[in-house]
C-alpha cells in the first residue's frame, strides 16, 4: 500500500523507437549531404579558375528529418553515389583544364625561345644557345627530341601538380604554382625546372594537408550539427547557424565545448519528448481506471512537471502526479480538496484505493511501452494526506463551476 510513490521510467514506445531510428539515419544523411555540398563548393571554386570547362554539380535529392528511416537511408545512398561520380568527374575536368593551359604554354615555347636568341646590336649582352654539333649520325636531332620530350614531361608533371591544388587553396599559393608551371613549360633550364618542381610539390602537399584538416573539422562539425536538425526550437536553430558559419570560415578544428553544448540541447529535447510520452500514457491509463483527468493534463504535466487527477468516487480525493525535469522519475501523492472534511480512516481508505490502482497502472503502462520501476513507496498513514486547493481536484473544480453558474442565473 502507498500514499506516496517514486519510480524511474523508460519510454520504449513505437514512436520513441521511430524517433531513434530516424535520428540515426539522419546523421548518416547529413554526412552524405555534406560530402556532396563540399564537391559542389569545390566545383564552384574551380570554375572561378577554369571557367565553364568545369561543370556545375547538381544538388541531388533532399530528405527531411521526419521521413521514414528507409526513405532517409535511400536518399543517403543516392547522395553518396552522386558525390562519388561528381568528384571523379571534377577531378578529370580539372586535370584536363590544367593540362590544356600548360599545352598552350608549350605551344608558345618555341617562339619565345626564338626571340631569346635573336641577334641585337650588342652581341656581348646576348646569351646565345650553343650551336648544335652537326654530325652525320643524327645524334643532334635525337638530343633535340629528347630535350623536347623531357620538357613536355616536366610540363605535364607541373600541370598535374597544379590540378591537385585544393579548390580552397589561398590565391597567392595558386598564383605561385601557376607561375612555376608556366616557367617550366616555357623552357627553363633543367636545374631550374628541378628546383621549380620541388617547390611546386611542396606547395601542393602543404595545401592538401591544410585542406584535409579543414575537411576533418567540417565532418566533425556536421556530426555535431546533425542531431540538432531533429530538434525543434530557437536554441537548436541558433547553434546550427553558428556551426554553419564555422564551416564557411574553414576552421581547422571544432571549438572547445561546442560538442558538449550541442549534446545538452539534444538531451534536453529528448527528455522533453519522453516526458510528453509519459504524460500522455498517464492520462490515458488514469482515465481507463476511472480517474477524472481534465483537458490539458498531459501538457501541464510534461511542461510544468505537475498535474492532478481526481478519484472517481466524488469524495474530493485525488492524485498529484509529478515528473522531474532532468531525470526520468515520476512521483505520485494522494491529496484531497481543502473543502473536504474527512478523518484519518477516510484518508487511509483513499490511499489504499490508489495503492491497488497504482499496481494496475504500472502493468497497463508496461504494455504500452513505458516501463516503470519502483524506487520508493510510503505506507498509508505515515503522514497526513495533503490538502490542496479545490481547483486542483477535477470533481471539486467542476462542482465549483456549477455552483457559480447557478448563482449567476438566479
Amino acid at each position: 500500500m502507498s500514499s506516496m510513490t517514486g519510480a524511474r521510467y523508460v519510454v520504449e514506445t513505437a514512436a520513441e523507437r521511430l524517433a531513434r531510428e530516424q535520428r540515426a539515419e539522419w546523421e548518416r544523411y547529413v554526412q552524405a549531404r555534406g560530402e556532396l555540398e563540399a564537391v559542389r563548393a569545390e566545383a564552384e571554386a574551380y570554375r572561378s579558375v577554369y571557367g565553364d570547362r568545369i561543370a556545375k554539380v547538381p544538388a541531388g535529392r533532399q530528405a527531411r528529418p521526419k521521413h521514414s528511416p528507409a526513405k532517409i537511408a535511400a536518399t543517403t545512398g543516392e547522395l553518396r553515389e552522386l558525390a562519388r561520380r561528381e568528384r571523379e568527374a571534377l577531378r578529370s575536368a580539372v586535370s584536363a583544364a590544367s593540362r590544356s593551359d600548360v599545352s598552350g604554354l608549350l605551344a608558345a615555347g618555341p617562339a619565345a625561345e626564338a626571340v631569346s636568341t635573336t641577334r641585337t646590336w650588342d652581341d656581348s649582352v646576348l646569351e646565345k644557345a650553343p650551336e648544335p654539333v652537326r654530325t652525320t649520325d643524327g645524334s643532334a636531332a635525337r638530343r633535340t627530341e629528347k630535350r623536347a620530350a623531357r620538357r613536355k614531361a616536366d610540363a605535364e608533371r607541373a600541370a598535374d601538380l597544379v590540378s591537385r591544388l585544393p579548390a580552397g587553396a589561398p590565391a597567392e599559393t595558386r598564383a605561385a604554382c601557376a607561375a612555376a608551371a608556366a616557367e617550366i613549360a616555357g623552357g627553363a633550364s633543367e636545374i631550374r625546372v628541378r628546383l621549380l618542381l620541388t617547390d611546386l610539390e611542396k606547395r601542393v602537399r602543404d595545401a592538401q594537408r591544410d585542406d584535409e584538416q579543414v575537411g576533418r573539422a567540417r565532418r566533425e562539425l556536421l556530426a555535431v550539427a546533425a542531431p540538432l536538425e531533429t530538434v525543434p526550437g530557437e536554441e537548436a536553430d541558433r547553434l546550427r547557424a553558428r556551426i554553419q558559419r564555422l564551416i564557411a570560415e574553414r576552421v581547422l578544428e571544432v571549438p572547445d565545448g561546442l560538442r558538449a553544448e550541442a549534446d545538452t540541447v539534444v538531451d534536453r529535447a529528448d527528455r522533453a519528448r519522453r516526458r510528453k510520452a509519459m504524460a500522455n500514457a498517464l492520462r490515458t491509463k488514469l482515465t481507463d481506471l476511472g480517474y477524472q483527468v481534465t483537458e490539458g493534463f498531459e501538457t501541464r504535466l510534461a511542461g510544468d512537471g505537475v498535474a492532478y487527477a481526481g478519484m472517481g468516487d466524488g469524495r474530493g480525493y485525488g492524485v498529484k502526479v509529478l515528473l522531474d525535469q532532468d531525470n526520468p522519475v515520476v512521483r505520485t501523492q494522494v491529496v484531497r480538496a481543502r473543502s473536504t472534511h474527512a478523518g484519518a480512516a477516510d484518508d487511509a481508505g483513499a490511499e489504499r484505493k490508489f495503492c491497488d490502482d497504482y499496481d494496475v497502472l504500472l502493468r497497463s503502462m508496461r504494455k504500452e511501452g513505458v516501463e516503470v520501476a519502483d524506487v520508493a513507496r510510503q505506507e498509508p498513514g505515515k503522514r497526513p494526506v495533503q490538502a490542496v486547493a479545490d481547483e486542483f481536484i477535477p470533481a471539486k473544480a467542476a462542482q465549483a463551476r456549477q455552483h457559480q453558474h447557478r448563482e449567476r442565473t438566479l
